[in-house]
């Protein structure tokens, strides 16, 4: 029994695992952006996944404080979860945020001590990213509108000031052991309001490792707003790291965030699906990242063969014929096709599913009809 779930698996994941041995890793970009907004040079870390300069699909982002530190394993993970479908590839900017500048950059001004005329600090930094480093990353990359940020310690602070103070920039945000004991809990006192009026809205999760009181107790006093104000509009999860320390819950935190912003992104294992399935997963990728995702040849053809193997006539042919009408060019859907076609015991269908590859099919090579007419013998 183990062989053959391990080889329908094969089936199913065939081109695509072959296709990832062979991969190369994200691709690095290190640039520097002129910010009018901090006055200064800031430093950007861009990962591109794989593919991307084969192709011209567009990818959502990624931002990330801390970039030259956090980024390197967030690409890994987000290379990781997207290889196997737990989420879609995304492009990863990881911000920069020096030693120097860190404590200005990712933390609140006091309430007291901000200028009514002037942004500071972390809200300073936020229009940064909002008007500088997201029109840039937008212009210089293939990017689709859906943009998640996030952030540990005081990248957790910022990211979660950045929900408060910017409610849909981002469609997702993670923070990882936030400091809000910042200034006696000064985003506590701004993040009640936000809650209690509605105005927080997609998908926010929070994290926090073994740590000190000074770390943990307000930080469940932030997880109870989202309790006593509960909202259809921002959908929240927590967790306690509690095998972790403050410096060492960052890989799991950003793992698990990432897995829960896209909860709904897998295709659920351990069971063939037919056309409608997918049609179904598909479209709601595509509402959740507002554009057309269509089901990839390769992935189309596996569930074919494994409801081919499982003797479900009807829902591989007709998963197979929308395949060729999709793909009309390739030479696997209309190999697929006539193959299922014979191992139905349909050999008139067959034929016919034969002539209209020799039709269809542009530069079909001798060798390749030959391919084809061998099904036959």
């Amino acid at each position: 029994m183990k062989k053959i779930i391990y080889g329908l698996l094969l089936l199913i994941l065939g081109s695509h695992w072959s296709s990832w041995a062979a991969a190369r890793l994200p691709v690095l970009q290190e640039l520097v952006i002129d910010s009018a907004v901090l006055g200064e040079k800031r430093d950007l870390v861009i990962y591109l996944p794989w593919g991307y300069q084969n192709s011209q699909h567009r990818y959502p982002v990624l931002y990330l404080t801390d970039g030259d530190i956090q980024g390197p394993h967030t690409a890994g993970t987000v290379d990781y979860l997207s290889k196997f479908e737990q989420m879609p590839p995304m492009i990863v900017v990881g911000i920069v945020n020096p030693p120097e500048t860190r404590v200005r950059d990712l933390t609140l001004t006091p309430s007291d001590k901000q200028n009514p005329n002037q942004l500071e600090n972390a809200d300073r930094f936020l229009a940064f990213v909002e008007n500088e480093v997201i029109p840039f990353v937008k212009q210089q990359y293939r990017t689709l509108d859906y943009q998640v940020l996030s952030g540990t310690s005081h990248g957790g602070q910022f990211a979660i000031n950045a929900l408060v103070k910017r409610p849909g920039l981002f469609h997702g945000v993670i923070a990882i052991s936030p400091s809000l004991y910042w200034n006696k809990d000064q985003l506590l006192g701004l993040s009640e309001p936000a809650l209690k009026n509605h105005r927080l809205q997609g998908r926010l999760y929070v994290s926090i490792a073994n740590e000190e009181p000074t770390m943990t107790e307000p930080y469940q006093r932030f997880v109870d707003l989202f309790a006593r104000y509960p909202s259809d509009e921002l959908v929240v999860a927590s967790k306690i790291f509690s095998n972790e320390t403050h410096n060492s819950t960052v890989l799991q935190g950003q793992y698990a965030g990432l897995k829960y912003l896209f909860s709904e992104w897998p295709i659920p294992e351990g069971e063939p699906k037919a056309l409608a399935d997918l049609q179904a997963k598909f479209a709601s990728r595509s509402k959740l990242l507002k554009t057309d995702l269509m089901i990839p040849e390769d992935k189309a053809n596996g569930y074919a063969g494994w409801l081919q193997y499982l003797n479900r006539q009807d829902d591989a042919l007709a998963l197979l014929k929308w395949n060729r009408e999709n793909y009309p060019q390739s030479l696997n859907a209309h190999t697929a096709l006539i193959k299922a076609y014979l191992h139905f015991k349909m050999a008139e269908d067959a034929k016919a599913a034969l002539k209209d590859a020799l039709k269809t099919i542009n530069a079909l090579s001798t060798e390749q009809k030959a391919q084809l007419e061998a099904l036959f013998t």
